[in-house]
């Protein structure tokens, strides 16, 4: 159905170039049709393994071919964030509940053995502290497999002693030892 315009190279381009236009738009169409047909495909309406559906939930409505609930609102996704987990809540705060008794490496109060960690100098000014007592001691044990069912224990105690310049000096622990009571070194 062309118009009733005079034949002119100027109309003739217009028709030619509308035409074009007219093709183009047809393929985006189709184009447009195709990408947002593999956009909605889930684990419920394709082959696709459940796992590739994330926190998303796939809804029955969606799969059907004659819905008209996504033609109204296209961006539905963006309206409602995911849900972070499709599990219910119990109501309970996270972490330990009051009652459960925790289970965790505690000290012992006879050790297999001790280490002994000694403070000679000053870190500040380098004078010796051979003679100067104590002030306290810092202990971490180390548990180590012995027998079968039983640890072997070692204790460090690491002195603390202040410089008469005012500086407190500690011992260093072995490499490895960080914690007040904890599994063996790795070596």
């Amino acid at each position: 159905m062309e118009p009733d315009f005079p034949a002119t190279p100027f109309t003739e381009a217009l028709l030619k170039e509308n035409e074009e236009l007219r093709t183009e738009n047809a393929l985006l169409r189709e184009r447009c049709s195709e990408l947002e047909e593999r956009v909605n495909k889930n684990s419920q309406n394709s082959s696709k393994p459940p796992s590739s559906d994330g926190y998303q939930k796939p809804s029955k409505k969606g799969s059907d071919k004659g819905d008209t609930s996504s033609k109204e609102a296209p961006c539905s996704s963006q309206e409602t964030p995911n849900p972070k987990s499709l599990r219910p809540s119990s109501g309970n705060k996270p972490g330990g509940q009051k009652g459960h008794q925790g289970s965790c490496l505690r000290r012992v109060a006879l050790p297999d053995y001790v280490r002994h960690l000694k403070v000679e100098k000053c870190c500040c000014c380098q004078s010796s502290l051979i003679d100067i007592k104590p002030t306290k001691y810092i202990e971490r044990q180390v548990f180590d497999p012995g027998r079968p069912g039983e640890f072997e224990v070692t204790a460090y105690w690491a002195d603390v002693k202040v410089c008469p310049c005012g500086k407190r000096n500690t011992a260093e622990f072995p490499q490895g030892v960080k914690a007040a009571a904890q599994g063996a070194l790795s070596e």
